[in-house]
């Protein structure tokens, strides 16, 4: 969670930053086992893809082969997105990505990837680690089936494959990213917070994952190892904040994330909160 612990100032979060700052549930990594594929119950309040997307992750992929796919939106007859551990199977409304060039994916090694679609063009862009690497075309404005459910960890094309690697910080955005913005969250690394700049554009953030996923049997939270040249909230380390006192302005938007998960509206959200919601919801 945000927490300030008992910092009063940017000067002492600086000292402390390995601390408080690193100490958040949510810097775990969502770790698959090869077997189980994981539904996620989207609220109904959450539309995923309208007139444009992006989609943002860091990926770790940990079994041999291709098509082991991590995520599947749609339906069996007809999907919307799919995207494999190798990025060498992306498609979008039913439309493969052409690749620009060979991706490489090393086994064992966190890669960065965005793929992005605009309706009005019918426009699809696919990033690994910051550098664009290829394209589609789908119909204009093409519609999502109303019954398309959101899967981690399989795609049912995929002949009983499963993913079973991991994943950090999957977060949907209802824009599409420029490159500079996909490029940013590549370049400031898996441990940083850049992604804050943009929670006004988000669908779902990465905190929903974790709460939907956390307690699940073939899911395993696993500690996201950080160089000590990044802190979790490097965010506040920007020119313009230091020397300042930490007010409640600038701690309501650092939590400015949870807004977007309006199931828990009039609810304090704090650890006692989400561990009750996770036990008495069927998520």
């Amino acid at each position: 969670m945000f927490q300030l612990c008992s910092v009063i100032s940017l000067t002492a979060l600086l000292v402390l930053s390995s601390g408080c700052g690193r100490e958040r549930w949510s810097d775990n990594a969502l770790q698959y086992n090869a077997y189980n594929r994981s539904k996620i119950h989207l609220s109904p309040m959450v539309t995923l893809v309208e007139k444009e997307f992006t989609l943002c992750s860091w990926v770790n992929k940990m079994l041999p082969g291709e098509d082991n796919f991590w995520i599947f939106y749609g339906t069996h007859s007809y999907p919307v997105f799919h995207m494999s551990d190798d990025l060498k199977s992306v498609g979008v409304f039913n439309s493969s990505v052409k690749l620009t060039r060979e991706p490489e994916i090393q086994m064992n090694e966190w890669f960065h990837t965005c793929v992005s679609w605009n309706g009005a063009s019918g426009t699809t862009q696919l990033y690994l680690n910051g550098e664009l690497i290829g394209t589609g075309k789908t119909a204009k404005n093409a519609q999502v089936p109303a019954n398309s459910e959101l899967f981690l960890n399989w795609c049912p094309y995929a002949n009983g494959v499963f993913f079973g690697g991991e994943l950090f910080k999957l977060q949907f955005y209802k824009k599409v990213l420029t490159a500079d913005q996909i490029g940013s969250l590549h370049r400031q690394g898996i441990c940083s917070d850049v992604d804050q700049l943009y929670t006004n554009l988000m669908t779902l953030p990465w905190e929903y994952f974790i709460l939907h996923e956390k307690y699940r049997f073939n899911v395993q939270l696993v500690r996201v190892k950080c160089g000590s040249d990044h802190s979790a909230w490097n965010l506040l380390y920007r020119q313009g904040f230091l020397g300042e006192s930490i007010s409640g302005k600038m701690v309501d938007e650092m939590k400015s994330r949870w807004e977007l998960l309006k199931e828990f509206e009039g609810h304090v959200i704090d650890e006692s909160r989400i561990e009750h919601l996770i036990h008495h919801h069927d998520f």
